[in-house]
């Protein structure tokens, strides 16, 4: 069998079909069955009548042969192992409700891109229509399903890629599963984009392994979608509420998995059946690690209708109520709420939750309630299958002038539905949704013409007496402000700065009376901190305010060659309710002063050298010479940080053709490092390591002079003086240590020591007068 099949290059082989690996019945009675190992994993589709194969059901068998009225073809070119009916779906998509169409999912085609395909149902079962995927490996197809999300009487396609991965903000790929959504739309190419797609949140979880059609669960006219997540735990559905727009997001509700271990509850989701015939459909979940399936029956959903009446305006001269035995400006309140539903009990109560000026603080909210005094009250609404809506009506008053500042602002009154708790309430088992929040405004009327609207004009003038920042320095800047309104009443009125990053607000001041230090307020605006500063509600015609804001910057190193400060006068007026942008720049500079010192250790070397004598021919460093160090402290007083530089040591180590110096080592500390120069140790003489000496030390005081060798010639003889032999670099030959410094921030120091013996075979030609040795130069590249 397996050789004629292979002769025959495995063509139309249907040994390995797994038929009803998916099936879906249409309206019509008709029974549609995947079978992915088809046409040697090719897949096909088979089609029959549902009737055809009830009818031939034999006595006692149990299994039967039922001819396909309808089956797809083999193919062959992108179709080698595509599994073909991986998942199948029936939907409408050419207009002619009486040839439905098949939605097939073949998640392994082109080489595991995957792709979905459309069927007629006509005699052929020709292919209409494909949908490509986007990412290869994702088994996209895994699972079709085919609903009316948007509410517009057309099936909509959803399709289920679990594999699918996405960057997170690490920059790695994470396996997170991934649902696309399909809206049907006219035009030769629908499915080429999809309309939504929705991600999983868990790694791993296999989001979209399962997709079905729920139903109405909340009763809002759209059907709503359970998407299953298998491995997200023991296993989690996700209910995703559909609207006009698609499925919104976040799920609205999420059902966990009520068995314990790796279940793998939700692989298989059904829905949109109602079981207990309570007119809500209810939803099926298979947990197959579980070997379980769970039942979630749809509660009784209260749909909720609100309306909230309010005037559109409120003229604080007319006061026509009274409270605390005070004249008052007052305005009606009408709220009106209705339900509906299947199934709901005789009486329903709702609690409804009425807050004035919701969008004030409570301690700072304009209108009160004219019974209770208060800025909220609670009610409670009995309604029932027969009167099924109600209204209320209240007063509210607006408190005096002197207690608010913000006129400008409308005054938000709403209104917030939620089931009254009480005896018996849970047991209902109800649910509310539709219109539970309501909000409706009304507005003060303001003194700014007859059309009741102020339209300021704003001008503002800036500069800053600063002309320039330095790196690492510490910057003070004081940015001055000119603010003008020569229009009506600007309310609210602000001074608005941007701070670059690494600028910290201190203080601002004004010029006027009352308002020397003006309240200023630091936030954050996407990503950038904003001095906000209040000017004045209302900011009066002709108004005028100089204004000083003291601003501190650090950390310029990343900044640039400028630093940009944009300032704009605000207010909460409708119509031209900003200034001008005035930008201040101010250029940044780099700036750094390096202290070079230098000593010797010893100072001073008293001849002849006490407890020392010459042995000529030694390996030994110590027998030609006393050990003479010379350190060289480099010190960044700043501001800024000084990188890349060069230091320069010339050194005198030979007089009259001997050695003078005789140079051993060279030794740095802090961030340096110098190039061993030629010359080292030439004769390769033995000797200790040098130690630490003082030198080594930062807090060392170098000098930068050359100390006078006043004892020395205090205690010569008068017959034993002569001029000083003077050795530098201008008579002798120097060696050159070059050094390089990385970086030095402002404060650091670094420090060369140069190790060398002093040959005293030279020093004994010179003879017992006089001589001094210049300190080897030192030279600052930068």
């Amino acid at each position: 069998m397996e050789a004629t099949y292979k002769n025959r290059s495995y063509v139309n082989d249907k040994r390995y079909c797994e038929v009803g690996f998916s099936a879906t019945i249409t309206h019509a009675g008709r029974l549609v069955l995947g079978a992915p190992g088809g046409y040697y994993f090719v897949g096909l589709i088979y089609s029959v009548n549902l009737s055809a194969v009830v009818s031939q059901v034999p006595g006692s068998a149990l299994l039967w042969s039922v001819a396909p009225e309808q089956v797809t073809e083999d193919m062959y070119e992108d179709y080698d192992d595509a599994y073909r009916g991986y998942s199948v779906a029936v939907g409408e998509f050419d207009g002619d409700p009486a040839t439905p169409e098949y939605v097939v999912g073949v998640p392994n085609k082109r080489t595991t891109l995957g792709v979905v395909e459309i069927f007629s149902a006509r005699k052929s079962l020709a292919l209409v229509q494909s949908i490509q995927s986007e990412q290869v490996a994702s088994y996209f197809g895994h699972t079709v399903a085919v609903a009316d999300v948007n509410g517009d009487g057309k099936d909509d396609i959803l399709v289920g890629a679990p594999l699918y991965m996405e960057h997170r903000s690490d920059r790695k790929l994470y396996e997170v599963g991934c649902i696309y959504l399909y809206l049907q739309r006219r035009g030769p190419h629908p499915y080429r984009h999809p309309w939504q797609t929705m991600t999983g949140t868990e790694v791993y979880g296999r989001f979209g392994t399962a997709i079905a059609p729920a139903g109405d669960l909340d009763q809002d006219g759209y059907v709503d979608v359970a998407v299953g997540a298998p491995f997200a735990g023991s296993g989690r559905v996700l209910i995703f509420r559909g609207y006009s727009e698609g499925l919104r997001t976040p799920a609205s509700q999420v059902l966990e998995s009520p068995f314990p271990g790796h279940a793998a509850f939700g692989f298989s989701v059904r829905g949109a059946t109602d079981i207990d015939a309570n007119g809500y459909p209810d939803v099926l979940v298979g947990a197959f690690g579980a070997s379980k399936v769970a039942v979630y029956r749809a509660q009784p959903v209260v749909v909720a209708s609100s309306q909230l009446l309010v005037p559109d305006v409120l003229n604080p001269e007319e006061k026509t109520c009274t409270a605390h035995r005070t004249l008052v400006s007052c305005f009606p309140i009408q709220l009106c709420v209705g339900i509906k539903g299947k199934s709901l009990p005789e009486r329903i109560r709702l609690a409804a939750d009425l807050q004035l000026d919701r969008l004030k603080p409570k301690s700072g909210r304009r209108v009160w309630e004219l019974q209770t005094h208060q800025a909220g009250q609670r009610l409670e609404l009995q309604l029932s299958r027969e009167a099924p809506f109600t209204c209320q009506n209240l007063t509210a008053y607006l408190r005096d002038e002197a207690d608010f500042k913000d006129k400008l602002s409308p005054i938000v009154v709403s209104l917030a539905l939620t089931l009254a708790a009480g005896p018996g309430t849970e047991e209902l088992g109800l649910v509310l949704y539709g219109q539970t929040v309501v909000q409706e405004q009304t507005r003060i009327v303001l003194d700014c013409g007859e059309d009741n609207v102020c339209i300021p004009k704003l001008r503002l003038a800036a500069h800053t007496p600063v002309a320039q920042l330095f790196i690492g320095a510490e910057n003070v800047v004081h940015i001055l402000a000119d603010a003008t309104n020569a229009g009506e009443g600007a309310f609210e009125a602000e001074l608005r700065l941007q701070l670059p990053r690494d600028v910290h607000y201190q203080k601002a001041t004004s010029n006027v009376q009352g308002l020397e230090k003006l309240i200023c307020n630091l936030k954050k605006e996407n990503e950038t901190g904003v001095v906000i500063c209040e000017l004045g509600n209302p900011m009066k015609s002709g108004t005028k305010i100089a204004l000083d804001v003291a601003l501190s910057i650090s950390n310029l190193e990343d900044a640039g060659d400028t630093i940009e400060f944009q300032l704009q006068l605000w207010s909460k007026n409708s119509r031209s309710p900003h200034s001008n942008v005035e930008r201040v720049q101010i250029p940044i500079k780099v700036a750094a002063l390096l202290d070079l010192r230098g000593n010797s250790l010893p100072a001073t070397v008293v001849l002849p050298v006490a407890g020392w004598e010459l042995a000529e021919g030694s390996r030994r460093l110590e027998d030609h010479g006393p050990r003479v160090e010379h350190v060289y402290q480099l010190h960044n007083q700043g501001p800024g940080t000084v990188s890349r530089a060069e230091l320069r040591v010339e050194f005198p180590n030979q007089f009259q053709g001997d050695f003078l110096l005789y140079m051993m080592e060279v030794n740095t500390e802090g961030r340096i490092n110098c190039s061993s120069p030629t010359g080292l140790n030439p004769l390769g003489l033995e000797g200790q390591k040098p130690t630490a000496s003082p030198g080594h030390n930062m807090s060392y005081q170098l000098v930068h002079r050359r100390e006078r060798r006043e004892a020395d010639k205090a205690e010569a003889g008068p017959a034993t003086l002569r001029e000083p032999t003077l050795v530098n670099c201008s008579s002798q030959p120097c060696v050159a240590v070059l050094c390089k410094v990385e970086m030095l921030e402002r404060d650091q120091r670094a420090m060369v020591t140069v190790h060398s013996v002093l040959w005293m075979q030279s020093v004994r030609k010179v003879g017992c007068g006089r001589s001094e040795f210049s300190q080897p130069l030192a030279r600052l590249l930068t």
